[in-house]
């Protein structure tokens, strides 16, 4: 038996549902699709150029183990559906080793250290390698026309994780070409914010997804999501399924719809955007934290989405909660909730708007609040 067969069982054996095994050669075509969209990563670059070049940043490293999870057979409550992605739903991005699917993960590297693999440190969350050029190169998945692996069988709701290590192994064939069908644009057509600008070319700065967890002050991006974006996020706070909605890859399998995996019913009745929108500690660790722990660390921008998300539903009963959020001590969560009630409009926003802005001091909130009142009829 080659030494690669022991670990594809154990992988599958532990619930990875797709695994294959790669050469650790540097990641050229990644590199260089990189350089050439480089003013659409400068937030990013420095960290995703390290991991192109994996002999360079682990020095003996010969191969990749690609292990992909399919979390897009589960049931998903459909108050989440459109709020939260659901990667993040799912609870297998990032996950900490005393959840499951934090588990699984430190079960594999686990398994590779006891076959006599050293393996690359990384972070939570971050490869020691770019996941999906290396799920492609390992032949469990090909990329669609919105830059995502897809893995056949499966789909492209998947979550990868892969292995950097210092062993050579017998190595998997490479898929070839994307595995939209021909001449499919549904993604490029469903995302409301054009962010998909060819095949496999995503401006990841027009992403609802990044707008919703990467807009955080640091890496050069802003907190305040630009004002052309926030009318098409719609109610999402955390993640966008649009592109991955509608891919044919993706549409339920024939039979029954899965059931909705009990944790997430009981958290999607627990959850609420007013709720959110005056998040305090205790909501934060017992219903967003289990489901939205991946990025984002500072509870104002839950706020801040919580805002925009209300503003979107144009719904007038929420005009007293976000009249009261005009008073949130984060500038951040004042601007887009000045935002949000322009959105919304009428007597009662208006006269929240006025009232705030005689008293507010910031310069960005207060821009906000008079820019409302200026498109507000």
């Amino acid at each position: 038996m080659s030494h690669s067969e022991p670990i594809k069982d154990y992988a599958l054996d532990i619930g990875y549902h797709a695994v294959g095994i790669a050469p650790a050669e540097p990641f050229t075509q990644f590199a260089e699709a990189l350089r050439e969209r480089a003013e659409n990563y400068t937030w990013a670059a420095s960290r995703l150029q390290s991991v192109a070049d994996p002999p360079e940043s682990f020095p003996g490293a010969k191969s990749i183990v690609v292990a992909a999870y399919d979390f897009g057979s589960d049931g998903f409550p459909p108050e989440l559906v459109g709020r939260i992605a659901r990667l993040y739903q799912a609870r297998c991005y990032g996950a900490p080793e005393e959840r499951i699917h934090g588990a699984r993960n430190a079960l594999l590297r686990r398994f590779l250290e006891a076959q006599g693999c050293t393996v690359a440190p990384w972070k939570v969350g971050f490869s020691a390698v770019p996941d999906r050029p290396a799920a492609v190169r390992a032949g469990i998945a090909r990329f669609g026309r919105n830059t995502f692996a897809c893995a056949p069988s499966i789909g492209s709701f998947i979550v990868i994780h892969s292995f950097l290590v210092d062993r050579e192994l017998e190595y998997d064939t490479p898929a070839e070409g994307f595995h939209c069908p021909p001449k499919c644009g549904l993604c490029r057509e469903a995302c409301p914010t054009g962010a998909i600008t060819g095949d496999a070319v995503m401006n990841p700065t027009r992403c609802i997804a990044f707008n919703t967890f990467t807009t955080q002050g640091i890496n050069g991006v802003s907190t305040y999501i630009p004002p052309e974006i926030r009318p098409k996020m719609g109610t999402w706070i955390h993640g966008c399924d649009a592109c991955q909605q509608v891919c044919p890859k993706n549409r339920v399998k024939k039979g029954a719809a899965p059931k909705v995996n009990p944790y997430l019913a009981k958290k999607a009745s627990e959850l609420d955007l007013l709720s959110l929108l005056s998040l305090t500690d205790e909501y934060y660790e017992r219903v967003v934290k289990p489901l939205m722990y991946n990025y984002i660390k500072d509870l104002a921008l839950f706020r801040r989405n919580a805002a925009i998300a209300l503003g979107n539903t144009g719904d007038t009963s929420s005009v007293a909660a976000l009249s009261a959020a005009l008073s949130d001590p984060a500038q951040v969560v004042r601007a887009h909730t000045a935002w949000a009630l322009g959105r919304i409009g009428g007597h009662r926003a208006r006269r929240a708007l006025d009232l705030s802005l005689a008293k507010e001091v910031g310069e960005h909130a207060r821009r906000e609040i008079q820019d409302a009142l200026s498109h507000m009829p």
